[in-house]
Order: C-alpha cells, then sequence, then structure tokens
C-alpha cells in the first residue's frame, strides 16, 4: 500500500477494469458482504422517499446494483467508464441499458435534465476529478431530485486498511492511494487499484459548491448476526452514506 503520484483516470479506471470478472464472481456467489448486506441496505433506505421515475446508475460496474435498483424504476440507466464492465453488465442483464461513457461527457451531450435519482456506490472516491463529476451529475437530475451515494468512510478507513498512521498519510490531504484489492473474504492475487482519500470537509464542500443540499447522512453498521461472518469485529463505521437534493 502506498501513495501515488502521477496516476491517471485512465490508469486508474484500468485498475478497475482488471478486477470486473472478479467483482462479478465476488458478488455473484455472495462473497461481498459488504456490496450485499451492507451498501445495497443503505442506499435503499437512503432512496425510499426518492422519485424513481428515471434513474442513474453512475460508476454502475457490471450491473448488479442496477438490476436491483430496476425493479422499482420506470426508466433506468447504468454508465461505466470501463468498457469491461460494461459489457459484462449487458451480457447479464441484457433489459437494462448500460452505457460506456465517462459522466462527464455524458452528461455534456445531454440536452436537458432528465433524471429524478442518481445513485453512485463506490465511485467517488475512485475518480480524480470529485467536483466535475458532482457538477455533470446536478446538470443531469431534475430540480428536486436526489443523489444518494455511497464511499469509504473518510475518518475510519485508514484505520481498517492500516494506514491511518503512516508517514506519508495526513488526513487533511487529498492522496490517491494504490493497493492490492480485497474485500473482507478474499484478497485478489497481485490486482492493484486506486482509491483517493479525502476529508469529509472536502466532500461536504464539494457538494455545497456543485448545487446539492446535504439531506440525510448514514453510518451503516452490521448486526451481530452478520457481523460474525466477518474476519474481524467492527469496531467503527467503514462506509458513510448520503442523500443530497439538487437545489
Amino acid at each position: 500500500m502506498k501513495p501515488v503520484i502521477g496516476k491517471t483516470q485512465k490508469e486508474i479506471t484500468k485498475e478497475w477494469e482488471n478486477i470486473a470478472k472478479l467483482r462479478a464472481e465476488q458478488i455473484e456467489h455472495g462473497k461481498d458482504l459488504s456490496f450485499t448486506f451492507i451498501l445495497v441496505p443503505c442506499i435503499f433506505e437512503l432512496s425510499k422517499h426518492s422519485d424513481f421515475t428515471s434513474v442513474i446508475d453512475v460508476g454502475c460496474g457490471a450491473g448488479f446494483l442496477t438490476k436491483d435498483l430496476a425493479r422499482k424504476s420506470r426508466h433506468i440507466v447504468g454508465i461505466d467508464m470501463g468498457r469491461e464492465n460494461i459489457d459484462i453488465a449487458k451480457e447479464r442483464f441484457s433489459n437494462i441499458e448500460f452505457i460506456n461513457s465517462t459522466i462527464e461527457d455524458y452528461a455534456f451531450n445531454l440536452k436537458t435534465p432528465c433524471y429524478t435519482l442518481s445513485i453512485v456506490n463506490m465511485s467517488l472516491m475512485t475518480t480524480l476529478y470529485l467536483d466535475k463529476v458532482l457538477e455533470s451529475i446536478a446538470r443531469i437530475l431534475k430540480s428536486g431530485g436526489h443523489l444518494i451515494f455511497t464511499i469509504t468512510h473518510p475518518c475510519f478507513w485508514p484505520f481498517y486498511w492500516g494506514y491511518a498512521f503512516e508517514n506519508w498519510f495526513d488526513y487533511k490531504k487529498e492522496i490517491p492511494i494504490e493497493a492490492t484489492f480485497k474485500i473482507s473474504l478474499e484478497t485478489s492475487q497481485g490486482l492493484v487499484t486506486t482509491h483517493i482519500h479525502r476529508p469529509l470537509e472536502q466532500y461536504v464542500f464539494s457538494l455545497l459548491k456543485t448545487g446539492f443540499i446535504i439531506d440525510q447522512i448514514s453510518e451503516p453498521m452490521p448486526d451481530r448476526d452478520l457481523e460474525v461472518k466477518y474476519p474481524s469485529r467492527w469496531l467503527y463505521p467503514r462506509f458513510l452514506g448520503m442523500r443530497c437534493v439538487k437545489k
């Protein structure tokens, strides 16, 4: 695990493409406890008062969350900048529209705001350009529409992944961090991904600056029956969810 300087968004995207098949297999076979039992329930709890008329799943990956969201939506689109992820999604869920694009390009080509809800699950901390992504999402959302997202918890993830006390780590700074990809029940062999640590105040400031009002915050934790399935106890929240409203 190490900080990295000069890595491009294209390189970060390629890293996530390299684990696309692995991620699909992990989710399909129930190996990713946090995706199934923490993140997805968090998103549905935060969205229980949202308008599902027209939904866009930004950074949809292989489309598993998009499939779940489609059960509630009249119209849904999944978008991801990774070609491998979109190919997997189209193969598995042929009745859903999936688009291989950045959200910036997609929003630029959209004439008018048409979405009532945008979901961004575990993607904001993998983009180098947070403000640009949030600006693009705001551009495609109707007034009063919701942005619901989850991220690794900026306050506690450094402790969970063990870099909180490294000499190079500074909580107040934006730091791209490269590490071997792992989930609680499995570690990949030689595959690395990069996420960007940002202090919580930076997320809040960027949301306010791009026209969002923070409406609800969630720090999901497993109940005891779920926690025992993990290799170690949850001493603190590992993820953070928010519901925001476009002004």
